[in-house]
């Protein structure tokens, strides 16, 4: 049963087909949302420039005049706290692709099932009630820092107390979404820390400053955030993942940098996010970054992120022994990953390191 606060949320459902709208929109009233029917791209601008409170937009792709791209364009620069489903017609793993790295949050085939509808939407109204309290945080604290500068001369011992506070307080904020993250995969449970201690280690050899090390240790716990976004079938799946299977999962970092993005504080860590799958060969994603190009944070956490994958049971395989992870990390070294950094993780035996939860 759906939740009072999501029963209350406003969503515009549009599509060109009248028998699609009201199907949609039926399913959706009767599990209680305030529901807006609308059949052309025109009138949801229309709509969206005049009242910006809607909680979602639930658009079709493919449609006469304004089409769903062009839409979702106007949604995500004019009312970026609003999550977009995009609807289409046949299982085009390309236009899927396309829609999410333009700002969807999700995207669904048609004729829509009711259960995958529901899961959808819960998924999306949760990310947009994130992001808005995200953002009032955001606001929230920039008024007391404020505040703190102008006492900043007669209360320096309180003002660092307060900072110290408000560090464990973003801490075990991301700590939770961590742990949120990872609640829905037992494989991966404590992979975030356990990546966070170990680029930690590794960054304190490079003499990162306390500031640098707090950002990688927030870049590091969030670094799989956008996996929130992703069916829980296709993450734990037992055996291979298929072509389209794989370029669904492989849109993750670019769904985890539009989560951290819309906090200011955490604005050092969006490359750690969007690039910790980049090769430094130039052949990972999302962006084919190669060598230098990829900020240092980004190949510190690709090393110890795919060394704890490793060493770590995972659906598809079990965990391989530490000497054989080794040797991967080692063979693959000035191809997949930074050759100095591979030497430093060796050098420092991050490996040997061991793990609190």
């Amino acid at each position: 049963m759906v939740d009072i606060a999501i029963n209350r949320s406003r969503i515009i459902v549009l599509d060109d087909e009248e028998r699609v709208r009201r199907i949609v929109g039926l399913q959706l009233e009767r599990e209680g949302f305030d529901v807006v029917l609308v059949e052309s791209g025109e009138q949801v601008i229309e709509k969206l420039s005049k009242d910006n409170s809607f909680d979602l937009l639930i658009a079709d792709i493919k449609m006469p005049g304004l089409d769903g791209h062009q839409v979702l364009k106007f949604a995500v620069e004019n009312v970026p706290d609003m999550p977009v489903i995009m609807l289409t017609g046949v299982m085009d793993i390309e236009t899927a692709v396309s829609v999410m790295k333009a700002g969807a949050f999700d995207f669904l085939v048609k004729p829509v099932r009711r259960d995958d509808l529901m899961a959808s939407v819960e998924k999306a109204l949760s990310y947009g009630r994130l992001v808005k309290y995200n953002r009032r945080l955001e606001l929230e604290n920039r008024k007391y820092q404020l505040e703190l500068e102008e006492e900043v001369n007669a209360r320096t011992k309180e003002l660092s107390e307060a900072l110290a506070q408000l560090r464990v307080v973003h801490m075990d904020t991301v700590r939770i979404l961590s742990g949120a993250i990872e609640e829905n995969d037992p494989y991966i449970r404590g992979h975030g820390n356990r990546v966070r201690h170990m680029a930690h280690h590794m960054a304190q050899a490079f003499g990162y400053s306390s500031r640098e090390l707090d950002m990688l240790d927030f870049g590091a716990l969030l670094h799989d955030v956008g996996k929130i976004a992703i069916d829980p079938r296709i993450l734990n799946k037992p055996g291979s993942l298929t072509p389209d299977e794989r370029k669904i999962v492989e849109t993750h970092p670019l769904v985890g940098e539009r989560i951290v993005s819309k906090v200011s504080y955490f604005s050092q860590i969006v490359p750690i996010i969007r690039w910790h799958h980049e090769r430094f060969d130039g052949k990972g994603y999302p962006d084919g970054l190669k060598g230098d190009k990829i900020p240092p944070n980004a190949r510190i956490l690709s090393i110890v992120d795919s060394y704890d994958a490793m060493t770590s049971d995972r659906a598809y395989r079990p965990a391989l022994p530490t000497n054989r992870a080794i040797d991967v990390l080692n063979q693959e070294a000035g191809k997949q990953f930074d050759d100095e950094m591979v030497e430093a993780f060796m050098r420092e035996k991050t490996f040997e390191l061991h793990f609190e939860d």
